[in-house]
């Protein structure tokens, strides 16, 4: 239960070995290869090294192709699935069997070639649709769209805003020629549809005439016919498009069956894709390459195994004080999951930091379940976490979350049990409003509404605790590293201050506070220069007692949300006893019901956010400002990281 230890891994191999290197590194999954950044700049290696050629694109486009594919088929052959994932197990040599693979690139092919012919369908029917609008008001032209002139004359069909006048428009264009005809052929809320005819001779003057009011030639080349005719056309020819388009989505439809070898292939190439990521960081003169990285001392045994027949040499070299190593944690299985709320603060450093995942679960576990306490919701919460976790087999941090999600539902229950809790005081108001002469309530040890002070009491010692564990770590952390007097000093002042308040309560005598605060001026300023930097040091930090003070106080938040979950859950409680009164019991009953299932889910919805917000927030602000060195860097090894399946050995154990 620690920080693994990392080993500094370098690796000569033949490049003919390349691929077999690369899938034993991913199978093993305990290496994370590293940009050989000394090798890139020395003079020595770089005469006679290179980076190797890889087929990262090749393998990316693949990776694009089938994500592609899938949404196709997501969107025309849609499939009903729950929010999780349920996992298959595929053994490792099927996983990555050529053949499979060539055989869904090529459906991954076809369907995405239908859907690039969906797409230009459906341009094609955007431009037909707009030719259409654009024809529809010179449907009542009975006249071939392809006649613009005569032997004599000038037909132009054209356009001006609604407002126009067209009377005096037409009065204008008699005045300045005399043989010329303009008629309105339709007419919508923007503008009129006109038909310009005239001769050659006066189309000059007539067309400044019109210029003047807005009028403009209307643009619809290429076209024969009448315009009625040309939208039956245009109509003819959407239906062609719209039959083509169905029976190519149908087509895409059909490959519906083969949706889960499109899942595996998503996730061999996602393989494929991290193993050429990894290649282009290798060094190779031609013959041989050269790999470095870091490898996990846990798995040593497996890269050991991994590279026992390949012909290839490697060292292991522990990290020097220079380096920066990534974090790996490691504890026993069933206190993992408590991983994901150290991950969201962040890693501790590799060198000097310490794993607070053991030091922090118990803590987490009880602070959540006394904030969020109650039978019925800590049940619900063990039985949907414990449910997910055996059928979807999560993994990563959604399967942390509902590993975690199991024991705070079990401490959730428990601590309902204490305060009497269920669905708040669902069974009280439920028996005193339908049931008055036999009305229950839950014995309670604690009864949170009737006795919040109490409430307050345990909460604000059980924060004194959590700090004072916190300053142990520190002392272990300062005496793991050779500087015990360091961790005293740091630390016990601070408990003679704490032991002289408790005294001065009791006793009243403040002897023994008077003794803590010297304490803090000779000790806390000691890495101060100078006498005078060290005594100020030491009266600064008397200022600190107010962070302590505020720090226990934040551990009121235990007691408040607490009585937040039981005041939200009683207030649905008896809402949903009101609209009962002078109806049928029966009737009554069913809308009691309603009302509390719908109040109580919202109640639990919101709150089990909220407490696991403030649950983090004790670790992460009170907790590990007494000891914790954040900023480690994760540990990311090549191995398989899969979204629908589940890679296994012949003898069906899953790969890691």
């Amino acid at each position: 239960m620690s920080i693994v230890k990392m080993k500094r891994l370098r690796l000569l191999s033949l490049a003919s070995q390349r691929e077999e290197l690369l899938a034993r590194l991913q199978h093993a999954g305990c290496v994370e290869v590293l940009e050989p950044e000394q090798a890139l700049t020395d003079p020595e290696w770089t005469a006679l090294l290179t980076r190797e050629s890889t087929s990262l694109l090749t393998v990316k486009s693949q990776a694009t192709a089938i994500r592609a594919a899938l949404d196709t088929l997501k969107r025309y052959a849609p499939e009903k699935t729950g929010l999780f994932i349920q996992r298959q197990a595929i053994r490792e040599k099927d996983f990555f069997r050529p053949e499979a693979l060539e055989k869904a690139l090529a459906l991954v092919e076809e369907i995405n070639e239908r859907a690039r012919q969906i797409s230009k369908l459906h341009t094609r029917e955007t431009n037909l649709l707009n030719q259409k609008t654009s024809l529809e008001p010179w449907a009542p032209l009975d006249l071939p769209l392809e006649v613009q002139e005569t032997a004599t004359t000038v037909v132009q069909l054209g356009t001006c805003p609604v407002g126009v006048d067209l009377a005096e428009t037409e009065r204008q264009l008699a005045e300045t020629t005399e043989r010329s005809q303009l008629m309105e052929i339709s007419r919508d809320k923007h503008q009129r549809y006109l038909l310009l005819v005239c001769w050659k001779e006066e189309f000059e003057e007539a067309i400044k005439v019109l210029r003047a009011r807005g009028y403009g030639a209307a643009r619809l080349k290429g076209l024969t016919g009448t315009p009625m005719e040309n939208i039956q056309r245009i109509e003819e020819e959407i239906v062609q498009v719209q039959q083509e388009r169905a029976d190519i989505i149908e087509k895409i439809a059909a490959c519906r069956d083969q949706r889960k070898n499109l899942e595996i292939c998503q996730d061999r190439v996602e393989q494929d894709l991290q193993r050429e990521q990894a290649r282009e960081k290798l060094l190779t003169d031609g013959t041989m390459i050269f790999l470095e990285g870091w490898v996990a001392q846990t798995g040593l045994p497996r890269l050991e195994e991994g590279l026992k027949d390949l012909a290839c040499a490697y060292e292991l070299a522990d990290p020097t004080p220079e380096e920066t190593p990534p974090t790996l944690l490691k504890n026993r299985k069933w206190i993992s999951c408590i991983n994901m709320v150290t991950e969201m603060y962040s890693l501790p450093v590799y060198h000097g930091g310490i794993d607070p995942n053991p030091l922090i679960f118990g803590f987490f576990v009880l602070f959540f379940g006394i904030m969020f306490a109650d039978i019925a919701y800590g049940l619900v919460l063990f039985a949907i976490s414990f449910a997910i976790t055996k059928k979807y087999r999560p993994k990563g941090t959604l399967g942390y979350m509902f590993h975690l999600g199991q024991y705070l539902g079990l401490s959730t229950a428990v601590f309902g049990a204490l305060t009497g809790g269920l669905c708040g005081d669902a069974i009280y108001q439920f028996t005193n409003a339908f049931f008055p002469d036999h009305v229950i309530s839950l014995p309670a040890l604690i009864n949170p509404l009737q006795d919040p002070m109490t409430i307050m009491a345990i909460a604000l010692g059980l924060g004194a605790v959590h700090m004072l564990f916190g300053q142990c770590v520190h002392i272990y952390m300062e005496i793991r590293d050779g500087r015990p007097l360091e961790g005293f000093l740091d630390v016990v002042p601070w408990w003679i201050v704490f032991a002289g308040l408790a005294v001065a309560y009791f006793k009243g005598t403040a002897l023994v506070v008077g003794l803590g605060f010297l304490a803090l001026l000779l000790t806390q300023g000691r890495h101060k220069k100078g006498i005078l930097g060290k005594f100020f040091g030491g009266i600064a930090s008397w200022y600190d007692i107010t962070s302590w003070l505020g720090d226990i106080l934040s551990y009121c938040r235990l007691m408040a949300l607490m009585l937040a979950t039981s005041v939200i859950s009683q207030v649905f409680n008896i809402l949903a006893t009101l609209p009962g009164e002078g109806l049928p019991k029966p009737v009554g009953i069913l809308v009691f019901l309603v009302i509390f299932l719908v109040g109580n889910l919202f109640n639990m919805g919101i709150n089990i956010i909220g407490t696991y917000v403030h649950a983090a927030r004790l670790q992460y602000l009170e907790f590990f400002s007494k000891f914790y060195k954040e900023g480690g860097v994760p540990f990311k090894p090549l191995k398989y990281q899969t979204k629908y399946v589940d890679v296994t050995t012949d003898n069906g154990e899953v790969v890691e």
